[in-house]
């Protein structure tokens, strides 16, 4: 393990998931104190792009088993993650089912239907004790939220881009755990670096002049906001800070209980950089920063107070929209590849 990721975990309480990794990369990460791994719908996507010899062997492999490219694309995701669970199933074990999950989410097209989220919920528990559905917060998936936790399964929560998902989220656990008794694993993520991104795609199409880094700093203000509303009222949910683009997406909110996900380039990045182990997380927001954002981008008004977004506002929210695109490209280019394999074992030989 690298001094920096052993310097984490001996001087604070922060550890590190890793975000949709090929299979050497998860590797890599377990080696370097990688607790869990989360993923999207936009996985698969991405190992088409960075390790194509990973996933062409499953998608040609599951293409028998439908002639839907729809439930191939399914299929092929549950198979991945399935392996991936695999390898951190170790550190499931060793800690008594505190550590080592891996996140599933279902295709993008069914999050509008919150009866198809729990069924995709329920596909994806179905690999195995340390897979956890990953559900946005949403109406809709508020709605299969409360079915996984009545369960008694881990549940992660994602999409979160307001202070008010996070109150929705929260207070549905606690109602359902009220009445089952049973706190099973519930961790949120809020999204830091898509954040920037979608404020930079915002001030391009409106001709906005603000400074790049600022906008970059946005996801990191909502994450510190996120983490302080939690231990405010002492809701019992681990914050996986998520959407990470840069290494200050992560060092930026190091201190807490609370994991950042990271993908496998930042890994290396911190790696070899090596900065200094420091308690981040509740440090001042920079309030010339704070008052620009807010003042240009009525998104981040409304994510960074109570009290803005009625749950059924959630899912037109500028972010998740914009996050949610991402997840709906990848799995488009998943099925456009399933289509092409199957024209391929179907062609006429000479």
């Amino acid at each position: 393990m690298h001094d920096y990721f052993r310097r984490l975990i001996d001087e604070s309480p922060t550890r590190v998931w890793v975000s949709n990794p090929t299979r050497d990369e998860a590797e890599l990460a377990i080696e370097h104190g990688a607790v869990g791994a989360t993923t999207n719908p936009a996985y698969c996507a991405g190992l088409l792009q960075r390790a194509p010899g990973d996933i062409l062997p499953i998608i040609d492999a599951c293409i028998p088993a439908s002639d839907d490219d729809h439930v191939v694309a399914d299929l092929v995701q549950r198979r991945v993650i399935e392996r991936t669970a695999d390898l951190f199933a170790p550190i499931f074990t060793a800690s008594a089912g505190r550590a080592g999950y891996v996140a599933i989410q279902g295709a993008p097209e069914a999050d509008v239907d919150g009866e198809a989220i729990w069924e995709e919920a329920r596909a994806g528990r179905a690999l195995g004790p340390n897979v956890a559905p990953k559900i946005p917060v949403t109406l809709p998936g508020l709605h299969a939220m409360e079915s996984v936790v009545e369960a008694g399964w881990p549940v992660i929560v994602t999409e979160v881009f307001s202070l008010d998902q996070v109150v929705a989220a929260c207070e549905v656990y606690l109602r359902v755990t009220a009445r089952t008794g049973v706190r099973s694993p519930f961790f949120m993520s809020p999204i830091t670096g898509i954040l920037g991104d979608h404020l930079k795609a915002q001030a391009v199409a409106k001709g906005l002049s603000v400074p790049a880094p600022a906008m970059e700093l946005a996801g990191i203000g909502l994450a510190r906001k996120c983490a302080a509303l939690v231990e405010d009222r002492d809701y019992p949910v681990t914050l996986l800070f998520g959407g990470a683009r840069v290494p200050e997406d992560m060092t930026a909110l190091v201190g807490s209980r609370h994991p950042s996900t990271i993908y496998w380039s930042t890994f290396a990045e911190l790696a070899a950089a090596s900065p200094p182990v420091a308690r981040t997380i509740d440090a001042p927001f920079d309030p010339d920063v704070d008052r620009l954002l807010r003042r240009t981008f009525p998104d981040v008004e409304r994510g960074w107070e109570l009290g803005r977004l009625a749950p059924e506002e959630f899912e037109g929210f500028g972010p998740l929209q914009y996050f949610r695109e991402i997840f709906a490209a990848g799995w488009r280019d998943v099925l456009a590849t399933i289509a092409q394999r199957r024209r391929l074992t179907r062609a006429p030989t000479r």
